[in-house]
């Protein structure tokens, strides 16, 4: 208050007392009046600030750790990763902990692990690729590709695969300028075993076609009368190329049954043809029954045959004669022409028949488009099940 003047005003003058003193005056003033109990607030407050000072040190030294755990596995995470991106798949983080980190190290472990057997995997894949195409192209060899046309007699083949190669087989083959052999069989088993056997048979087909074929002979092994242990062995005499397709299915057969294994046989039917006679002479065995078409659309099977090639030993087949007229029409394929099924029923053999009998008159590769097409359309968006082979030929 201004006392010394008339109006008596209010005036700010600062604080009411300053007090100038050291911290530790103050805190010696503040707690004498405690007396004892302040050296027991000292010492509660000293704890305190050592514990929290232990605190301290120990979250520093926790988070240091932690830090330095982070960041060491993220940079081997980052240098396995310029592994990988160098291809280098053979690259392992060391594993050190037990924590997430570590985990997710073994994850990327792992993963490179996978990723090496995949690689090394399609590296095995386009290897065999690679032989299969091989094995495609030499096997598309063993197919006739310029088919010698007899005056009265056309033929034709097809064959299209259910995978890189065929276990079917079929061959022309001429015995002279009046005589071709039409032979047609289905391996047991797909894939490169089925290939190789169907490569056997064509070679030995070929080679038992042509002249100083042996016979083969029943002989008596170990002795005795009464014929034990007797089979059929190779004599030195010779049919030369008149050998009977019943002959060839035994030299055949005999052949698989001793140089394959058990499991492993063929369906084979072998035809002669005679252009003079007009006649066909044929053997079966385990095939299924050619189909003969004649001019007027009848039809009917061609039914005379025997077991399996190789399967067995010691074994004959019967052999068999028709006479084609002009326009007969036969038809010989093997089962993933008339097996295909889709939701209504399988190809079958009656509409094989039905479509070969309202063509008969187109070219013979004509009628092989329509068949094969009408199995394509058969099968559908499904996997071909099995080799498609259709071999047809024609008197005129």
């Amino acid at each position: 208050m201004d006392w010394a003047s008339t109006t008596g005003e209010r005036q700010r003058a600062g604080a009411l007392v300053r007090v100038q003193t050291r911290p530790s005056v103050l805190y010696a003033r503040l707690f004498a009046a405690l007396g004892d109990f302040a050296k027991g607030v000292e010492y509660i407050l000293l704890f305190i600030a050592i514990v929290f000072a232990i605190i301290e040190l120990l979250a520093l030294f926790i988070g240091t750790k932690l830090t330095r755990s982070i960041t060491s596995a993220v940079d081997q995470l980052y240098e396995a990763t310029k592994h990988i991106n160098r291809a280098d798949f053979k690259h392992r983080i060391t594993v050190q902990s037990t924590d997430q980190l570590a985990t997710l190290a073994n994850s990327f472990n792992s993963m490179t692990t996978s990723i090496q057997n995949l690689v090394q995997e399609q590296k095995e894949k386009q290897r065999l690729e690679g032989e299969l195409a091989i094995a495609q192209e030499v096997q598309a060899q063993l197919y006739p590709k310029l088919i010698t046309q007899l005056e009265t007699l056309e033929v034709h083949g097809f064959c299209r695969p259910a995978r890189t190669v065929s276990g079917d087989y079929y061959d022309f083959l001429a015995l002279n300028s009046d005589r071709l052999m039409l032979a047609v069989g289905d391996i047991s088993g797909k894939g490169i075993s089925a290939a190789l056997l169907m490569a056997t048979i064509h070679s030995a087909v070929r080679a038992y076609s042509i002249e100083d074929v042996p016979v083969l002979r029943e002989a008596t092994v170990g002795g005795g009368s009464s014929g034990v242990g007797s089979g059929l062995l190779l004599a030195s005499e010779s049919r030369g190329a008149d050998a009977s397709p019943a002959t060839l299915l035994a030299l055949l057969n005999h052949q698989l049954y001793e140089s394959t294994p058990a499991a492993k046989y063929a369906t084979l039917f072998l035809g002669i043809y005679d252009g003079a006679t007009r006649r066909l002479t044929y053997a079966n065995g385990g095939h299924l029954s050619p189909i003969l078409i004649s001019e007027d659309g009848s039809s009917r099977l061609l039914d005379c045959g025997g077991t399996v090639v190789g399967l067995f030993d010691n074994v004959s087949f019967p052999e068999a004669t028709v006479q084609l007229r002009p326009g007969d029409v036969l038809v010989t394929y093997t089962d993933g022409v008339t097996e295909p099924e889709n939701d209504y029923d399988e190809f079958g053999e009656e509409r094989l028949i039905q479509l070969v009998r309202e063509n008969r008159h187109l070219p013979l590769e004509r009628i092989t488009e329509i068949v094969t097409a009408a199995v394509l359309d058969w099968i559908g968006e499904n996997e071909q099940p099995d080799d498609v082979t259709l071999v047809l030929a024609r008197a005129r």
